[in-house]
C-alpha cells in the first residue's frame, strides 16, 4: 500500500528565512511545504556535454593548463539515468532517518560544497569539509575524497551512502521505500527498461547525475577560446603569477601521479611523484590524509589536490576548512607555508613573498573561474522544492541560525546567538505571506511544535 502523508506532516523551516527585517531582536521565518513528489519535466533535461575547445587544443595558453583530457568520460551519460540519480541525490528517502540527503551537504549555491568547516553528520561532525563536487567527472578525477582512498566512482557514492555518520542508508531498506512511491517505480523504468530498484542502479544513477556536472560557461572558459581579450588587466596579471606559482600541482584534466615512478629507493619501495606535487606546506594535525591507507610514510599529511573551478564559493578551504577566505589561502601561499621535506620541490623557501597588488591580481584570477548560471541551472536544482519559496526575499543574515532537525519532525528546535539574554521574538509565516505564529525567548532557543 502506498504510504500517504498529509500536508501538514509536510511543513519545514524554509532555508529562505527572513532574518532581521527591521531590527536584530525579531527573527522572522517562512513555512513551506516540501513536495511529497519531485516536479520534474516531461522531455528530461539534457545532460549531454561538450569539452570547450580550449581544454582540446595544445596552442591556445590559458594559465591554467590542462593536461590530459578524457573525452569519452561523459560519451555514456543518459538523460532518463541522470534524471533519476537527480531525484536521489535530493531525496531523504536515501537516509535512515529521512532526513539527510546528499544535498544536505552538498549544496547546488556552493558548487555542491557546504560553507561550513565540516558538515553535521547524524551523530557527529564529519572528519572533513565537504567537498564540491563539480567537474569531477574529468578533471582530477584518478582519486577521490580528501585522503585519495579512491579511484572509482560509484565507490565514492557508496561509501557516504552507507556510512553510520552520513547518510546511514541500509540498502535494503531504501529499496524498499523506493519501490513504495508512486515515482520511483517509473524513473527506474524510464532510466533502465523495467521498474527493478536495486543498489547497483541507485548508485549508477547517482554517479550519472554528479558526472553531469560541468562548468564550462564561467568567464574563464569564454575569454580562453578568444585570446582573454576581454580580460581585465588585473584578471590577465593574476593568470600570469597563477601559471608561475599555482600549475605546479593545479591543472585540469588527468592528474594521475600515484603511476609516474621517478626513482626508486629499492625494488621493493618504488618513490612516486605524487608526495612532491601535494604537499602544500600545511600546519599539520592530527590528520594525517593518505597517510592512513598509504603504507609508505612519507604519504603522511598529503591530501588531494581538487579542481579550482568555482572556487569563490565553495569556503572554506582545504580539507579542514581551516581558511575562511580565498585571501587567507593565498596569505598562506605567501608567507604562511611551512617547509617540510616535500615544499622546497615546489614552493620557494616559507612562501611566495607576494605583495598585495599580486594577491589581489591571483584572487581576481581566481574568481574568472566561476560559472554563475551553475549555481541556478535547473537540471541540477532540487526537484522537490516548492516553487513558491523561489520567489521568497533575499535573506539578510546578521546572526547565525540554526533550526534541528530540517525539515522538521512533531517539533523542531531554532538555535541562535542571544549573549546579552534580550527579548528575541520569532515570527513564522507561510509562503503565501500570513503570520501563522508568534513566540518569544530571551534565551538561545525556541522549540516550535508542528
Amino acid at each position: 500500500m502506498k504510504r500517504t502523508t498529509t500536508a501538514i506532516t509536510l511543513l519545514f523551516i524554509s532555508i529562505f528565512c527572513l532574518f532581521s527585517f527591521k531590527n536584530l531582536d525579531t527573527r522572522n521565518f517562512i513555512f513551506a511545504t516540501l513536495a511529497e513528489e519531485p516536479t520534474l519535466p516531461e522531455v528530461p533535461y539534457n545532460y549531454d556535454v561538450d569539452f570547450p575547445n580550449h581544454l582540446l587544443s595544445d596552442t591556445i595558453d590559458t594559465g591554467y593548463e590542462a593536461g590530459e583530457i578524457d573525452t569519452t568520460v561523459f560519451d555514456l551519460l543518459d538523460n532518463d539515468i541522470a534524471t533519476l540519480g537527480r531525484v536521489l541525490f535530493f531525496d531523504q528517502k536515501l537516509s535512515a532517518l529521512e532526513n539527510i540527503s546528499c544535498s544536505s551537504c552538498h549544496l547546488q549555491a556552493n558548487s555542491f560544497a557546504e560553507n561550513k568547516a565540516f558538515s553535521e553528520g547524524i551523530s557527529a561532525l564529519t572528519k572533513r569539509n565537504s567537498m564540491n563536487l563539480n567537474d569531477l567527472a574529468w578533471t582530477s578525477h584518478e582519486t577521490f575524497f580528501w585522503d585519495m582512498s579512491q579511484t572509482d566512482m560509484h565507490t565514492m557514492i557508496q561509501l557516504p551512502l552507507k556510512d553510520e555518520n552520513e547518510i546511514g542508508a541500509v540498502m535494503e531498506d531504501v529499496v524498499f521505500k523506493l519501490g513504495d512511491t508512486n515515482y520511483y517505480p517509473d524513473l527506474f523504468a524510464k532510466a533502465y527498461g523495467d521498474q527493478i530498484i536495486n543498489e547497483e542502479r541507485i548508485v549508477d544513477a547517482l554517479v550519472n547525475f554528479i558526472k553531469s556536472m560541468h562548468t564550462f560557461n564561467s568567464r574563464f572558459d569564454q575569454q580562453a577560446n578568444i585570446n582573454f581579450k576581454d580580460f581585465t588587466e588585473k584578471e590577465n596579471e593574476g593568470k600570469d603569477i597563477f601559471q608561475f606559482a599555482c600549475t605546479g600541482c593545479h591543472t585540469e584534466g588527468s592528474s594521475n601521479f600515484f603511476g609516474e615512478v621517478i626513482f626508486t629507493a629499492n625494488e621493493q619501495h618504488p618513490i612516486d611523484i605524487f608526495p612532491f606535487k601535494f604537499n602544500n606546506g600545511l600546519a599539520e594535525d592530527s590528520d594525517i590524509g593518505a597517510g592512513e591507507w598509504h603504507s609508505d610514510p612519507s604519504f603522511d599529511h598529503l591530501f588531494k589536490v581538487p579542481t579550482l573551478r568555482n572556487i569563490a564559493v565553495t569556503g572554506p578551504y582545504m580539507h579542514d576548512g581551516r581558511f575562511e577566505t580565498l585571501e587567507e589561502v593565498i596569505d598562506h601561499y605567501s608567507e604562511g607555508v611551512e617547509e617540510n621535506e616535500w615544499t622546497s620541490f615546489f614552493i620557494p623557501g616559507s612562501g611566495y613573498d607576494f605583495d598585495q597588488d599580486q594577491k589581489d591580481a591571483l584572487i581576481a584570477f581566481l574568481h574568472t573561474l566561476t560559472d554563475e548560471s551553475f549555481f541556478v541551472n535547473p537540471k541540477w536544482s532540487d526537484p522537490f522544492t516548492d516553487p513558491l519559496i523561489q520567489d521568497a526575499p533575499a535573506k539578510e543574515v546578521t546572526f547565525q541560525t540554526i533550526i534541528q532537525p530540517n525539515p522538521m519532525l512533531e517539533q523542531a528546535t531554532i538555535l541562535f546567538e542571544n549573549p546579552n539574554e534580550e527579548k528575541v521574538n520569532l515570527n513564522v509565516y507561510s509562503v503565501d505571506g500570513k503570520m501563522i505564529y508568534q513566540t518569544s525567548s530571551n534565551g538561545e532557543q525556541i522549540t516550535l511544535d508542528k
